[in-house]
Parts: structure tokens; sequence; C-alpha cells
């Protein structure tokens, strides 16, 4: 069983929605929590980074990302700020007013002005552990036909400077302006993938290996793919449920490549046809919604998501997440994306404040609302 973890970052807001530059003392004020994961600072002082221990389970997963979230939700309180789950500021931003005092983080503002002033947004990068480079290369290579599904599964970003954007995830369009903000290429070889890193810092278009923003990479730091292409989960749930998605998918496309094929390369799309297909992901999300179930007619598509399914079934099987994942894709077609359901709270918040506060709340999910207790109302059909 592949192991995996998850990083949220995390928006600090005050009570009407305006950014909190809060992060140092609520840092302070978390530290010691108790639980396995850890809290970090981030780019700008409005913001927090997550990350849970390394997990075998789900369930591992979820106590850990909820125990982070109630953490530092209750920290915030105390100074009157709330902890949000948005992929971008929905009332605005101070620019790089707010930078957190880190060497590393002025020198990214001296190199990319732009960049850092107006892409400012919070992702959910969910790590699968693979030791093996050579193999971990070629998975990835693999996985950028289904970056595009990752994506319009976990918009979450609809709202910014006060209005809807009309995008469900409007963060993967601000982060447009990271030069390496892009799809992987596939590789043929971990000296390829290497020289490419490099050759990325050399022409000055990456601070480090650290700053290449591909949508999943190798990650710099861990031996894990790291897929970075999703906006930060509403909630908790959705976050785990993502992340047994992607563990599904690396783990089939590792037996994928152990096969014997693997030394052929991995068919995809082109990038110009890759790129087209995340920015409407970004745009529409899942729309119309896409699990095909048993009173279905025969002749209707299965959709993306049956696609998905069909392809990781047997994964989710050897996990025993399969009831896990599909209860959270049923929930997601009865209650719709993370943009979909800000939309809602949206239309129905008489004040920015009331929709702070809705927004807030999946801060603190209740147990009851966790994976392992979400039973597939409905059987998918994958066909």
């Amino acid at each position: 069983m592949l192991t995996v973890g998850v990083e949220e970052e995390l928006l600090l807001l005050g009570p009407t929605g305006d950014v909190a530059p809060a992060a140092p003392e609520v840092l302070r004020l978390a530290e010691g929590h108790g639980g396995r994961g850890d809290v970090k600072p981030e780019l700008m002082t409005y913001q927090l980074e997550t990350a849970s221990g390394i997990c075998r389970t789900l369930r591992e997963l979820e106590d850990d990302l909820t125990e982070l979230r109630s953490a530092t939700a209750e920290a915030a309180a105390t100074l009157g700020v709330r902890v949000v789950a948005t992929g971008v500021p929905p009332f605005g931003h101070s620019g790089t007013g707010m930078l957190t005092d880190d060497a590393r983080y002025r020198e990214m503002v001296d190199r990319w002005p732009a960049a850092t002033a107006g892409a400012v947004t919070c992702a959910c990068h969910v790590h699968v552990g693979i030791d093996d480079r050579a193999l971990a290369v070629q998975v990835l290579g693999r996985l950028r036909p289904w970056l595009p599904t990752l994506l319009a599964i976990s918009v979450n970003s609809p709202f910014a400077d006060g209005v809807d954007t009309g995008w469900s995830s409007s963060r993967y369009r601000r982060q447009l302006a990271w030069p390496t903000f892009r799809p992987p290429t596939a590789h043929r070889s971990t000296e390829s993938y290497d020289r490419q890193l490099a050759s990325l810092v050399r022409r000055g278009v990456a601070l480090d290996t650290r700053s290449v923003y591909f949508l999943a990479r190798l990650s710099p730091r861990y031996p894990t793919i790291e897929v970075r292409v999703a906006d930060t989960s509403l909630t908790a749930v959705d976050s785990v449920v993502l992340a047994g998605i992607v563990r599904a998918l690396v783990a089939t496309l590792a037996d994928d490549v152990r096969s014997a094929r693997a030394s052929i390369p991995a068919p995809g799309p082109r990038t110009t046809a890759l790129r087209a297909q995340l920015l409407s992901a970004a745009h529409d999300g899942l729309a119309p919604t896409i699990v095909r179930r048993r009173t279905a007619p025969d002749h209707e598509p299965g959709g993306v998501l049956a696609a998905l399914l069909e392809v990781i079934t047997p994964s989710l099987e050897a996990t025993g997440d399969l009831g896990v994942v599909v209860a959270g894709l049923q929930r997601l077609e009865r209650l719709g994306t993370g943009a979909d359901r800000q939309r809602a709270l949206r239309a129905a918040a008489p004040s920015s404040a009331a929709f702070v506060a809705a927004l807030a709340e999946p801060a603190l999910p209740p147990a009851s609302t966790g994976p392992t207790s979400l039973a597939p109302d409905e059987q998918v059909v994958l066909r």
C-alpha cells in the first residue's frame, strides 16, 4: 500500500472577509496542538499551510486533517479571525504588503513581482510515496491526461474581489502568472527530468527546484509524487476523497509502467490540447455532473468520473478505499464541487460577514461527516 499525505493551504480572514495578517500569532497559538501533522507559514501572513503525517489509511489522513483544521481554527478564533479553505481570497488581498518575512519569499517578489502580487492562492497538494524515482518519473508522464479531471473535481475558488469571477477555479487562472505553473513533460528517464529542472533554474525561470511549480512533480523534498493541480478543498472530507483518488491513480499507473509495455511511451494529449482541457476544467468544473448510476439508461455516456472510477477501482479495492471514494463522488454529485457549494452559500448569505462565517464552518467538521462514515447511497455502474 502506497503512503499518502496532504498539504492544505488556508486563508485567515477577518469577520467581513478582509485578509487578516495573523499567521505568526496563529502559528504560535497552534504550536504543540498534539496531532501528528504540522502547521507552517506561507507566502503571505494571511495564509497558513497544514501538513498531515505520512498516512497508510484514509482514516489516518482524515484524523490528521480534521485535527489540523480544528487546531488552527481554534487558535485563530481567539484573535477574532476565521480560517477559511478557498483557493483565492474572496474579497480582495493586499498585493505583497503582507509578505511573510523570509529571504526566499523576498527574492521571489523581486524576480516575479506581478505573479506574487496577483497570484496569491491556496492549493491542496497530495503526496503519494514512491521510493523509486525511475518509476515515479514514468508515472508522472502517465498522470498528464488525468490532470483536468482532478482539477474539475477540486475547483473551489469562484469568488475574487467581492464578485463571482465566472470561473470555478479562479486560482488556476491566477497561477498561470507563474512561469512554471504548467503540466509536467513526459520524460523517459530521471536524468531527462532532472536536466529539465536544472535548465529552468539556470534560465532564471525558477528560483530553485522547489519553485518549479508543475501541476504534478517529483517532490524536491520527499520520495513522493506530488500532485499540485487542485484548489484547496472546502472541507477536510473533500481533501481525503481527492487523496484516495490520487493514490489509487498513482498505484494503477505504476502497475502500468511495470507491465510488459513499460518501454512504450505513455500516450496522452499534446500540451496545447491538455492546457485547453485544464482551462475548461478551471472554468466549468464538473458541469454537467458525471457519475453514471444504475438507474441511468444504458446508452447514456458514463462521463469523466465513471471513466476514472473504472480505471482505479482495482487499486481502490486493494486498499479498501472503494466505498469511501464512491461515497465521496456521490456526495460530489449531490452537493456539487466546492465552487458550486460556495455559490450556493453566497446566494443564501444576507451579508459578506454571513458568507465568511459559512465558509469557515468546514474548518471544524463534525466527526459524523468523515469519509469512512459516508455509505454509498446508490451503486455506480462502471462500464
